[in-house]
């Protein structure tokens, strides 16, 4: 999404849920300082999954359905091969529990720490995104992290990006549009009034979260619309998302292999 575009959403984002630029700003500034000198570059990211079929865990409660159907998939060598996982935030410890390394965590810190620290344990690019409310988070988790690239929802750093989209769920979505995928399907990204066992460790504010799911199907519907002919979207979440269409695993297996 080109900054133009994405300042106009961020307007409305800001107004429906009453965040501060000055905030956002000075988070993103703080990343960028953390992680001067050592963030991973984008190209990083691009070899990883540019020309991939990539699946989008989001933590709603449809997601333990789809990874229990991968684990008792007989995956060929090609079919693994060209699947990309993007876990956001808290669908990172059910991946981790059922014994699958989520490639990407696309993370704002507020998912389960121990399963966040663990995925960069293991190798996984952490998309860390800086807001305002997550400044201490920022301050005690991102020291810890090794491989790490920085996001924000405001005007982009030298070493923080910006790819627009709003919660982790659908920011993953973004950022694997802009690194040119082949397919990008949703799993768990369930954008209704039901909150997921993995989408915080602590109590949520289950009206803010609602609000929040309503704009990131919105963006998504967006962003189908806009999205090149050539990037498939499927759907293995239980919302529909226009522009995404639904499949079943299986089915989606079937169209990675041709």
């Amino acid at each position: 999404m080109e900054w133009e575009e994405w300042v106009e959403w961020y307007g409305r984002i800001k107004s429906a849920l009453n965040y501060s630029i000055v905030d956002d700003s000075s988070a993103a500034t703080l990343l960028s300082t953390l992680i001067k000198d050592r963030a991973l570059d984008l190209e990083r990211l691009r070899t990883l999954i540019e020309g991939k079929d990539v699946i989008v865990f989001g933590a709603g409660p449809s997601l333990l359905d789809t990874v229990s159907k991968i684990c008792s998939a007989d995956l060929s060598t090609l079919a693994r091969s060209r699947l990309v996982f993007i876990a956001a935030d808290g669908a990172s410890r059910a991946l981790i529990e059922h014994g699958i390394r989520p490639d990407v965590v696309v993370t704002d810190l507020d998912g389960d720490h121990e399963y966040l620290l663990c995925a960069d344990t293991l190798g996984s690019i952490m998309v860390v995104h800086a807001h305002g409310d997550n400044i201490n988070l920022i301050k005690f988790l991102v020291p810890r992290l090794r491989n790490i690239i920085g996001t924000t929802q405001v005007r982009p750093l030298h070493n923080v990006h910006n790819f627009g989209g709003f919660t982790d769920g659908d920011r993953a979505v973004f950022i694997a549009l802009a690194m040119n995928v082949r397919s990008i399907t949703l799993a768990g990204m369930d954008l209704g009034n039901v909150i997921g066992q993995y989408s915080k460790p602590y109590p949520v504010n289950s009206i803010v979260k609602v609000v929040k799911m309503r704009f990131a199907k919105q963006l998504l519907e967006h962003l189908a619309s806009q999205a090149k002919a050539r990037t498939r979207l499927y759907n293995l979440s239980q919302s529909k998302v226009e522009g995404f269409m639904n499949i079943t695993y299986e089915d989606l297996l079937q169209q990675i292999k041709d």
